[in-house]
């Protein structure tokens, strides 16, 4: 029989085996970042540097890369995001700069139109069309599979 310190050391090792395992979620998906997100996230994720010794590096304020490690790690987690990461390429090539710097970067609207050379009326209108895009998926994905939980899942 096992004592209750056995049984509370293989939860713990158990819940420290999830954390590691969303971690690596986070670190595969964090490769469509843009560079400085992606290290931001790599470092602190990936090699367990705390936020605030980070920020004592860079001479930033430690609320402020929280905050932008909050951003990348909620735009991550969007069915945008997802849908970017897995169905990218497959998007019209017109869509496709657009969908990188606006999702997978998030970056905002004027800044992706200066980025890719467009107007701001343009990158407004690919934006709606990812979107229909997204929504014609999630429908479609609804209706063959009306349990699956999410059918944008990075592998």
């Amino acid at each position: 029989m096992r004592t209750p310190w056995e049984q509370a050391g293989d939860d713990e090792a158990r819940r420290h085996q999830i954390r590691r395992e969303e971690a690596e979620r986070i670190l595969a998906l964090a490769e469509h970042l843009s560079r400085g997100d992606r290290l931001l996230v790599e470092r602190v994720l990936g090699e367990g540097v705390a936020v605030t010794d980070l920020a004592r590096m860079q001479r930033r304020s430690p609320r402020t890369l929280q905050k932008r490690l909050q951003n990348c790690l909620k735009r991550m987690n969007s069915r945008k995001y997802r849908y970017v990461v897995v169905h990218g390429d497959l998007l019209p090539r017109s869509l496709q700069a657009v969908a990188r710097r606006l999702v997978l970067e998030g970056r905002g609207l004027r800044d992706t139109a200066r980025l890719t050379g467009r107007s701001l009326h343009a990158v407004r209108q690919e934006r709606t069309r990812l979107l229909a895009l997204l929504d014609e998926r999630l429908a479609v994905a609804h209706d063959t599979d009306p349990d699956q939980s999410n059918p944008l899942e990075f592998k």
